[in-house]
């Protein structure tokens, strides 16, 4: 098992650029964070080899919902741009969610007009579209249930059993679940049980304290 320390959440007090040092003094070889846009990749890459970090994830999607059919092409062609990016810093992993959340993790468009199975099916088009990308460039795409009791009221996809039907209809291993642990069990509890019952679909954890 792989350790990763998220620097968005972990020594904030200190500049971006630091926490990679600070990461590396705390005992980790992997490092993960969210949005790649407002980051110079370059940088990152640097910072990586100075410090002998790999990156283990970051967000792969960021503006655009997956729920969303009629806005596929505009989703696929940001994961696709999100995906070379992971090959330019040698990440094997890209955090994937069911709509798209703007500052704070705030769910920009709930689409509520949209009816559930419709959004599932249009999820599980991207996937299918997604899963080819992924495999050749060797990049797994991790689909992340997130709790909406909490943080990100409006978020479609929100349990295990929703997330692992998708992963299972896709059948690719580069298509599986990232598992919160934080998320997981402010809506759904239970978590050495369901860990146990979706382990084949799941590929990363996340882990935080719960309130």
């Amino acid at each position: 098992m792989k350790k990763s320390a998220c620097i968005e959440m972990l020594f904030t007090e200190w500049p971006f650029e630091d926490r990679f040092r600070l990461t590396k003094e705390s005992g980790f070889d992997y490092l993960e964070f969210w949005s790649w846009q407002d980051k110079d990749i370059q940088k990152i890459k640097e910072l990586c080899r100075a410090n002998d970090l790999k990156i283990a994830s970051f967000s792969g999607d960021q503006d655009f919902s997956m729920i969303d059919a009629n806005r596929k092409a505009d989703y696929v062609a940001f994961v696709q741009e999100s995906i070379e990016t992971a090959k330019i810093l040698s990440c094997e992993n890209l955090v994937i969610h069911s709509n798209a959340l703007g500052e704070n993790g705030v769910v920009i468009n709930h689409s509520p007009n949209i009816a559930d199975a419709n959004k599932i099916s249009a999820i599980l088009d991207v996937l299918k579209t997604l899963a080819s990308a992924a495999e050749k460039s060797n990049v797994t795409l991790v689909l992340e249930a997130l709790n909406t009791m909490v943080d990100h009221s409006g978020n479609f996809l929100v349990s295990t059993r929703q997330a692992a039907e998708l992963i299972r209809s896709v059948n690719s291993c580069h298509i599986k679940i990232l598992y919160d642990i934080y998320h997981m069990q402010i809506m759904e509890g239970n978590i050495i049980n369901t860990l146990n019952q979706y382990i084949d679909t799941i590929g990363y954890i996340h882990i935080a304290d719960v309130p």
